[in-house]
């Protein structure tokens, strides 16, 4: 075991020791934390069962689950090519529009019972963003049978997640995950690489700064992303980022309250009131916080904040990683060589605790990495 895989062992153990002193837990969730700490399965990604989360779901939309529509063939105008993607109220097709040529589009489908109110709304927020790193919206439509429909572009269907997958220090094939950072590339201890000599580091940085302008242009039209992680960035067919899955987005205008995420990436308010139930406002900053996330596993090779454990219910869960970003400065107490003093900055400033102490708007983050893109093409 490595020095930063030992260092995020004893960061986990000692952040569920406190949180077994500080929270009224019940003798059950003792006894799961206790599990935790002996099981040696700190290192693993969080329950797929719990990636996405809808705590404001009612049952009967959980039950219905198993009536997503099963679409074969062709739907109304369109013939349906292949499955690409399946959420937990909706399933998503690549599709032929034969009203407009054979164009191909993504079809993004549920019943209304159970996505469909949803995907209405998911559709009129992106509708209304015009930017060239955001997919558009087609159109929308709920048919006879219940089942509504987003249209959107086919635009490819790598990101950054199978970027992340692909250069090898994100997961391997048995779901572990990788201690390698993204700058020491495959030769980790032997030798000592420097940042100019990483092809993927501008790369990454031009991709990152992309998704930067989309949240900056959603943010000015008051809408929040708030699920941002790297299975949610499209990587075009030119290379281009594209910030895609707004079905939990928030219009700020409307006041409306936050309905999920996904766990790994919340930022502490989130966590607040969408799990915990617990009053919290989001704003710009909420994003932010969710960015750092994602910059952490970008270029540390691994989520900072995952938990998992045997049975864990969602508020114990959320407890458990509330108490790691609490304990947050500690993630920097390894050093990486040559990791650059802007970039470890920029990181540990979006993943404060406290939101008035982060970044206050995206344009911030924008002018950093375009700094580092300078000094590293």
């Amino acid at each position: 075991m490595g020095t930063a895989q030992k260092d995020l062992l004893k960061f986990n153990q000692e952040s569920i020791r406190s949180l077994r002193q500080s929270t009224d837990l019940d003798q059950g969730d003792h006894r799961r934390l206790e599990e935790l700490l002996t099981s040696g399965d700190l290192d693993q990604k969080v329950d797929e069962l719990l990636e996405n989360l809808f705590p404001d779901a009612p049952a009967a939309s959980k039950q219905q689950i198993a009536s997503v529509p099963e679409l074969v063939g062709y739907f109304d105008r369109f013939e349906l090519l292949e499955e690409i993607g399946q959420g937990t109220f909706s399933r998503v097709f690549k599709a032929m529009d034969k009203a407009l040529g054979n164009r191909l589009v993504v079809l993004k489908t549920g019943k209304l019972a159970c996505w469909g109110e949803q995907g209405i709304q998911e559709a009129a927020t992106s509708g209304r963003l015009n930017h060239k790193h955001i997919i558009p919206v087609h159109s929308c439509m709920t048919d006879e049978l219940g089942i509504t429909t987003i249209c959107m572009p086919y635009l490819g269907r790598f990101t950054l997640a199978d970027k992340l997958k692909a250069l090898d220090y994100r997961f391997h094939a048995s779901n572990r995950v990788s201690r390698r950072p993204m700058i020491h590339g495959r030769a980790v201890s032997q030798f000592p690489v420097h940042w100019k000599t990483q092809p993927e580091f501008p790369v990454l940085l031009s991709v990152l700064g992309q998704v930067c302008q989309a949240l900056e242009y959603a943010h000015d039209q008051c809408v929040l992303h708030l699920d941002l992680k790297p299975s949610n960035i499209l990587i075009g067919f030119c290379g281009n980022a594209l910030l895609l899955d707004f079905n939990l987005a928030r219009d700020t205008l409307l006041r409306k309250q936050p309905s999920g995420g996904t766990l790994s990436y919340m930022s502490p308010e989130q966590l607040h009131s969408c799990i915990l139930h617990e009053e919290r406002e989001l704003d710009e900053r909420s994003d932010i916080y969710s960015f750092g996330v994602m910059l952490y596993e970008v270029f540390y090779g691994y989520r900072p904040f995952d938990a998992t454990g045997p049975a864990m219910r969602p508020k114990l869960l959320a407890q458990l990683v509330l108490e790691r970003q609490r304990r947050a400065p500690k993630l920097f107490e390894t050093k990486i060589p040559e990791m650059p003093k802007r970039l470890l900055k920029l990181i540990r400033r979006c993943l404060r605790f406290n939101r008035a102490e982060r970044y206050s708007s995206m344009s911030q983050i924008q002018r950093e990495i375009n700094a580092m893109r300078r000094r590293y093409a």
